[in-house]
């Protein structure tokens, strides 16, 4: 006979435990297996326990509800079980109504016995156990889950929640609830933790609707397959030894020992897939690249399908070192004879920009006029680039030697075509995308709306867009964002308007780009409002657009409050508060607070804290930070940093430093930015012979921007020179502009 002894906690008894095991928090189950001869004793079946983790007002309970209805489970909510207790007025709800007023957390041993008593009256073998564990001494106490999840809500979230819900709890007020917040932290976290590394914790975003965030749920259980929520069922034998059980047993051995088949697994509670992550890829990559390298040396020959595996595990992965360390293991008499592995080569290269390799691998191709794909990579390429002649000249190409582009094809070359501007060519695409039967392609139309935006026909763009009859958000947003470019608000905020209508909802891309458009600041609250409804507030780009939409309308301490509040925040996030901060010290202080954060400023975090600079009049700072963008961060300056610099120096009276930065200090021709910048200097401090050389420049650089003159007149006119100004109205005159 071979026993064994299973320690589980109170959680899972199914009958009364003794005085003993009570006080120890445990209990022996023995199980018993011996010859055929024996009656198997019967047994219990092992509940499927998961805790539900979450903050208060996290929605946890809610969640709970759904998943009941859809799984069948058990939901014990430690937080009601308590509440119960309160209102029994026993002894326990007593101590646990003070307990709770104080902020503080119940007991264990008060939790784990009325959790126990809940789960005795239950018939059922599946448990949601809400809101428990509560500390880390809870693990030691509470039965090892089979499953964690935990609901994770922003603070500013769960607050507004429980304000809202309105259940008459005695601890539903904004002091109690900050307390729980500051104890759930403290305590939770190390719960959490724990679980997580066993590999038992699931995460879910419990900011939105109740049915996006239990669509988040589905969506993570069947994401990992097979999933299934059930437990092991042991059979339970009560019928005495018989002939014909001896029989069936022996039929079902001798099928087993025939079978060939597999034996069946037997049923777990939970199985969880981990998806590797990027790092342990390319680890994995580089293992097969070198076995095939010391495969190669030792004289193996390798299939075709090998490396056009490894090609597209590259080219997901974006590994371009194992790319070329692949592509010299190619016999390059492989590649001249299958299209197949070259073309996977060839978007492997145009992907990563190195347009030379790609070209040529295209020029050694075997009948390249098959199939499109090559065509589109290269084009594709070429366009990501900028190098919008290229693709044209590509597609050119593609016409003469009879290849015939696909859906893929067009939206390629309709984006070169908005590159470069010129719109006859795209109409001349637009002809071929009729003559191709694609005129009904959504994906098509949307780069075609795109072509005619950038190419500066917005009636043409908008004729497209009305023509699409499936919309998708790729169409509303090219569409809001054509009118944006060309500044035509009011029909932004009717196409806005029209997404609602038609039942579509905004994301992300859409909302950011009209906070972008919106001139008014009750239009920004309004639009805020329906992102905190849609439990959106937090998306990292629409937290960004509020935070300049409140800076633009001078709303800096609502801007402010959404900066201290976000979960997340990114260099775009820390550039926003920046640059709203522009004309204040507290511009250097949030530069600062990025740098102690471990952020890492890019170039245009630098325009922003060096026009800060320029605007306070803080030469030394201004100084120190040039230097830290060169030497500590290795940013190369652009023409918007030498502008900030220049601006720097002359504001504060230095003119002749100013003038230095763009003789001395520029790696390449100044741009009228730098000028300009220069050129208002001189106005401020009546610097006559640097302002003319900077006005004849801005002259040929803008030779239509009256500014420039006007500058020129009010530096004459601060030192009487009353001819010139005559003089520089007189060219204005003749070049028609006003005077």
């Amino acid at each position: 006979m071979w026993r064994r002894v299973a320690s589980l906690s109170p959680l899972v008894s199914r009958s009364k435990p003794s005085k003993l095991s009570q006080e120890a928090c445990t209990f022996k189950i023995w199980e018993s297996f011996s010859s055929e001869s024996q009656v198997p004793t019967p047994s219990k079946v092992a509940p499927f326990i998961t805790f539900v983790l979450g903050g208060p007002g996290s929605g946890k309970g809610t969640q709970c509800a759904k998943i009941v209805e859809e799984f069948g489970f058990t939901h014990i909510s430690a937080g009601d079980l308590l509440r119960r207790e309160i209102a029994s007025n026993s002894a326990y709800g007593s101590v646990i109504l003070s307990t709770i007023r104080e902020g503080k957390i119940v007991p264990s041993q008060v939790t784990v016995q009325l959790i126990r008593k809940e789960m005795e009256s239950s018939d059922n073998d599946k448990f949601l156990i809400d809101g428990f564990p509560r500390t880390s001494s809870n693990l030691q106490i509470g039965r090892e889950p089979n499953v964690v999840l935990f609901f994770d809500c922003p603070e500013r979230e769960m607050v507004k929640r429980v304000l809202n819900r309105n259940q008459g709890r005695v601890d539903d007020n904004i002091d109690t609830i900050k307390k729980r917040l500051e104890i759930f932290d403290e305590l939770n976290w190390p719960v959490i933790n724990h679980y997580s590394m066993t590999g038992k914790l699931h995460k879910i975003n419990a900011v939105g609707t109740v049915d996006d965030i239990f669509e988040k749920f589905q969506k993570m259980v069947t994401t990992f397959q097979p999933l299934s929520f059930h437990t092991a069922k042991l059979s339970v034998c009560t019928s005495s030894k018989s002939k014909k059980n001896k029989k069936q047993k022996q039929l079902h051995q001798n099928q087993n020992t025939n079978s060939l088949s597999f034996p069946k697994s037997t049923p777990t509670p939970l199985i969880i897939y981990h998806k590797p992550s990027a790092q342990t890829k390319l680890q994995a990559l580089d293992a097969v690249v070198k076995d095939l390298e010391a495969s190669v040396d030792k004289g193996v020959n390798v299939d075709t399908q090998t490396f056009a595996s490894l090609l597209e595990i590259c080219y997901q992965l974006e590994a371009m070192k194992y790319c070329h360390r692949v592509h010299k293991l190619i016999p390059r008499s492989l590649l001249r004879r299958n299209v197949g592995l070259s073309s996977k080569l060839l978007r492997l290269y145009a992907a990563s920009g190195r347009m030379e390799e790609a070209h040529k691998v295209f020029d050694e191709m075997p009948k390249r006029d098959a199939s499109a794909f090559a065509w589109n990579a290269l084009i594709s390429g070429y366009a990501e680039l900028g190098l919008y002649e290229d693709a044209m000249a590509l597609y050119f190409q593609m016409e003469e030697e009879g290849v015939e582009p696909d859906r893929f094809t067009f939206p390629r070359v309709l984006k070169a075509c908005g590159g470069i501007g010129f719109i006859q060519i795209g109409e001349a695409v637009h002809r071929h995308v009729v003559r191709s039967g694609l005129l009904n392609d959504r994906f098509v139309l949307n780069a075609l709306v795109d072509m005619y935006a950038k190419c500066g026909d917005i009636v043409k763009a908008r004729k497209v867009f009305d023509k699409i009859s499936s919309r998708d958000k790729v169409s509303w947003n090219t569409m809001l964002t054509s009118y944006m470019r060309h500044g035509v608000l009011l029909q932004a905020l009717d196409i806005f308007r029209q997404m609602f209508d038609e039942g579509y909802q905004p994301d992300s891309v859409s909302i950011s780009t009209i906070l972008a458009a919106v001139q008014s600041l009750q239009l920004v609250v309004q639009i805020h409002g329906w992102v905190i409804r849609m439990g959106v507030e937090w998306n990292l780009s629409i937290a960004n657009a509020l935070i300049a939409a409140y800076s633009k309308h001078h709303e800096l301490n609502r801007a402010r409050w959404l900066f201290s509040h976000m979960p997340e925040r990114d260099v775009v996030t820390w550039n926003t508060i920046i640059s709203a901060h522009s004309k204040s010290r507290e511009a250097l202080l949030y530069f600062d607070q990025m740098e102690k954060d471990g952020a890492l400023p890019d170039s245009i975090t630098f325009v922003s804290i060096l026009s800060a600079c320029a605007n306070l009049g803080l030469v030394k700072d201004g100084q120190r930070l040039y230097s830290v963008m060169k030497n500590r961060y290795r940013i190369s300056p652009i023409m918007e940093h030498y502008a900030c610099m220049v601006n720097l120096y002359g504001r504060s009276g230095r003119i002749k430093e100013a003038y230095g930065i763009i003789t001395d200090g520029m790696e390449f021709e100044a741009g009228p930015t730098v000028w300009g910048a220069l050129l208002y200097a001189c106005y401020l401090h009546s610097n006559v012979d640097i302002g003319e050389v900077a006005a004849e420049k801005l002259f040929d650089l803008e030779p239509d921007n009256e500014y420039n003159f006007e500058l020129l007149m009010m530096i004459y006119g601060n030192v009487g020179r009353l001819e010139d100004v005559e003089r520089v109205r007189l060219m204005m005159m003749e070049r028609g502009l006003d005077s």
